[in-house]
């Protein structure tokens, strides 16, 4: 570990902890044929997590983003060290209901051993 990670790597979790609001991260393990009906299924798995939710900025729109599309910080301490991929989403509580949003860019800080996820992600 760098001197960083030593410094940083501590503060991410309890910040978001913090200041972060309840959410469900659904990430996807695999997936599972049925020979009988033919029906793929995906295998999920769904973490209680506090997130961090932003807008975009709007020199961030430039390429694949849209208007709508949000910010999330998260600490992978609260999903095993897992890393974030595209068919990963989010369930997040609101004032009138859940909105499910589709991870389609996330980034990791620090590589090997990360200190947070910044993932953008699209509400469905």
């Amino acid at each position: 570990m760098s001197k960083v990670d030593d410094v940083f790597g501590p503060l991410a979790g309890p910040l978001i902890q913090e200041w972060g609001q309840p959410a469900v991260f659904v990430r996807q393990e695999g997936t599972t044929y049925n020979p009988t009906t033919g029906a793929v299924t995906k295998d999920t798995v769904s973490y209680d997590v506090k997130v961090v939710v932003t807008k975009l900025t709007i020199k961030e729109f430039a390429g694949l983003y849209q208007e709508n599309d949000v910010k999330i910080l998260i600490d992978p301490a609260q999903i095993d060290g897992n890393y974030i991929t595209t068919g990963d989403y989010f369930e997040v509580p609101y004032e009138y209901g859940t909105q499910v949003m589709k991870v389609i860019d996330p980034t990791t800080y620090r590589g090997a051993n990360p200190v947070f996820f910044v993932v953008i992600a699209r509400p469905q």
